[in-house]
């Protein structure tokens, strides 16, 4: 069973890597950042940012009670809210060269 203590040691990973909770209901939640979670003794309150602007504050959360997370799994790093844009480098083509 998914417990406090889990939710913790993902939130507490060096460096943060985001996370999704699969729930009981078939649903998902991810965090992308460690700031938008409170873990509390039976449930965690998640703040889930406006898709169309990610770097704002968050104004909606979810409540998700720790006995319905089935799974959690890591996702792929990305720029956390109000943090700076990743570099990224450029394509290259099979042959190796710049596209």
């Amino acid at each position: 069973m998914f417990t406090r203590e889990d939710l913790i040691m993902l939130l507490n990973a060096a460096p943060f890597v985001p996370f999704r909770l699969h729930l009981s209901d078939g649903g998902a939640i991810d965090v992308r950042h460690r700031d938008f979670v409170t873990a509390g003794r039976r449930y965690a309150l998640i703040g889930v940012p406006d898709p169309a602007d990610p770097d704002a504050p968050f104004d909606r959360h979810l409540v998700v009670y720790f006995m319905h997370v089935t799974r959690a799994e890591t996702l792929f790093p990305g720029r956390p809210p109000g943090g700076p844009t990743p570099p990224t480098e450029p394509a290259t083509s099979p042959a190796g060269t710049p596209s």
